[in-house]
């Protein structure tokens, strides 16, 4: 399986975890409440694309509003692919991770 970047990695557990909600704004927004950093929209946009194109996401419109000039809004959804993936990412960050003592000391 690819390995993602830890970019696309947070990506996905964002969208993971807006659940229904996961829109671009929402996505944005849910990224700075855990990382404390806001990112560019081209940021988050271009690896959402990457994302959707490769098989880790699914996308769709809901229903125009008035409220955005009757655009619609594109949500994002994982699908087996990137769920299987974040498995395997955990797995190995779990691995990587076994035995080291905190406060890391150098050796």
């Amino acid at each position: 399986m690819k390995t993602l970047t830890r970019n696309e990695e947070q990506l996905l557990l964002a969208i993971y975890h807006l659940k229904e909600n996961a829109y671009l704004v929402n996505i944005r927004e849910q990224l700075k409440d855990i990382t404390g950093k806001y990112l560019d929209v081209g940021t988050i946009n271009k690896p959402l694309k990457r994302l959707t194109d490769e098989g880790y996401l699914d996308s769709f419109f809901g229903d125009p509003t008035p409220v955005r000039g009757g655009k619609a809004i594109k949500y994002y959804s994982l699908t087996q692919k990137a769920f299987d993936a974040l498995v395997e990412i955990r797995t190995l960050h779990e691995k990587m991770w076994t035995n080291v003592e905190f406060p890391l000391k150098r050796t």
